[in-house]
């Protein structure tokens, strides 16, 4: 029943997706699918994709543990960009544009709740440089069925490719600025608009190609989340909820949580034909360290309700996901 359930909101999500927003990255999934090649040598100037992913619960961005005790979530997402300046022999290489809209549901809500619970979507641009540098800037909407206030946030992402340096795996080094310009504190007990957040991470990233499977990738993304610790804790005497009593101040830190894990992404393209676009399977599992009361404090029924109280949260938070999905 479980998959009958996940595949009806698979292709409601579609027609909602499509249906809502014309530029079809939620805030923490990538922005851009490659560029294959067509024929021989002609490169497409228009490209995107869609992912479908079944995910056991959610971590936010900036550290919020969601969505306890309600079965698998499906999560669907759609991408579309145009490369609109190319040149690869100048300073400033390739110039896109893009769009995507992102939707989240859960398999079994509570009573009288909704089935869909969040739509994002965003527009930006992304450049690259220098041939392995590459900036990326992008306006992103958290939409909520459920009053829950719109937040509006602008992301600012600076990565470097080191695949040039002929090592045997790449750790594909990153710095983003979350700012959230207005809205509800996308942590529940933070400053509510005109606050940011800093995500320091790599992605180390091995092909299986000397051993004979080139068609596997493990990636293993591990970042650390730092800010004003405004950011996760206003510190107004409404988020006094820590300790035992749970009216304790909660600790001020600069430091949100740290993160790690591992992917495998199994390409299918010597399966599905290239012309149906490059059709993809993953499977991943994920490790987050919650470093701040403020975040822990979040958790309990004030919050997300993933606790009964202050006494239970979890520090240490595992998550499993699974995904299909293609680009082109």
């Amino acid at each position: 029943m479980l998959l009958v359930r996940s595949a009806s909101r698979l292709l409601a999500a579609i027609t909602l997706s499509l249906g809502t927003v014309s530029l079809a990255s939620a805030a923490d999934l990538p922005t851009k699918a490659p560029v294959p090649v067509v024929g021989a040598s002609v490169p497409l100037d228009v490209h995107g994709g869609f992912d479908f992913t079944l995910a056991s619960n959610r971590v936010t961005g900036g550290g919020l543990l969601l969505y306890p005790n309600r079965g698998v979530l499906d999560q669907v997402n759609v991408g579309l960009g145009l490369d609109i300046y190319k040149d690869p022999m100048g300073f400033i290489n390739l110039v896109t544009v893009y769009g995507g809209v992102w939707n989240e549901f859960w398999s079994d809500p509570p009573p009288g709740g909704r089935v869909w619970q969040e739509m994002d979507w965003w527009v930006g641009m992304s450049t690259v440089f220098a041939k392995y540098w590459k900036l990326d800037v992008q306006h992103v909407q958290f939409n909520f069925p459920n009053g829950i206030p719109t937040a509006y946030n602008y992301v600012f992402t600076l990565g470097y490719d080191d695949s040039g340096w002929g090592l045997p795996f790449t750790f594909n080094p990153y710095v983003s600025l979350f700012y959230n310009a207005a809205g509800g504190s996308t942590v529940v007990l933070g400053k509510t608009g005109n606050t940011y957040r800093v995500t320091l991470g790599v992605v180390p990233t091995v092909n299986m190609k000397p051993i004979g499977i080139p068609q596997l990738t493990f990636f293993f993304p591990t970042s650390v989340v730092v800010g004003p610790s405004d950011f996760w804790n206003r510190n107004d005497g409404t988020t006094n909820l820590c300790g035992t009593p749970q009216t304790l101040p909660c600790a001020l830190s600069n430091v949100g949580f740290v993160t790690t894990g591992i992917q495998g992404k199994y390409d299918l393209t010597g399966i599905i034909p290239k012309r149906l676009g490059n059709w993809y399977v993953k499977a991943a599992g994920h490790y987050y360290r919650i470093t701040n009361d403020a975040l822990l404090a979040a958790q309990t029924p004030v919050g997300t309700g993933a606790v009964a109280s202050f006494a239970e949260v979890k520090r240490d938070i595992f998550l499993a996901t699974s995904s299909v999905g293609f680009s082109f």
